[in-house]
């Protein structure tokens, strides 16, 4: 029985220090994913790679399977050469994927190294209370849900001039 939705496969790609955030945001983005009227998100993370399985190889299948990246970034995200050398590649430059960047813990734009992902939007909250807008690990848990749902209308946006 067919939903009607545009079926969507995302990767989400984080450095392993920032499990526990990542979890906490991934959480908040799915509930509001797992309503939306037009697309059916089908999310792959690496613990879907089974105990035996190459994962190097299981990782690169799954990016070139995947409609977009979800990038979670943050001083180790930029600092992981795994992610450098074999995920960042597909979702920068010329080629590139569609990609959804998320500051998850606060980068220097100007001190660290964006690995080209400064030529791409990189979503944070942004709020009048807020002097410059936020990534998720500045923002106080009772505004966390802000900060997913107002992604996921993002996310939405962008999906409608792709797919329409």
């Amino acid at each position: 029985m067919s939903s009607g939705k545009q079926p969507v496969i995302f990767f989400v790609s984080y450095a392993r220090e920032n499990k526990q955030l990542a979890d906490i945001f991934l959480s908040l983005f799915e509930e509001q994913i797992g309503a939306s009227k037009r697309y059916d998100y089908k999310k792959w993370q690496d613990y879907k790679i089974l105990p035996g399985e190459n994962w190097h190889e299981e990782i690169q299948k799954a990016i070139i399977k995947c409609d977009f990246g979800l990038l979670l970034i943050s001083p180790s995200f930029l600092g992981s050469a795994y992610i450098r050398q074999h995920e960042l590649p597909h979702f920068t430059g010329k080629n590139a994927k569609l990609v959804f960047p998320v500051m998850l813990r606060k980068v220097s734009f100007e001190r660290q190294d964006l690995l080209g992902l400064d030529e791409k939007q990189i979503y944070r909250l942004e709020s009048e209370r807020f002097k410059k807008p936020r990534a998720f690990s500045e923002i106080s848990s009772n505004r966390r849900e802000d900060f997913a749902f107002e992604f996921f209308l993002k996310v939405e946006s962008r999906l409608d001039k792709y797919y329409r």
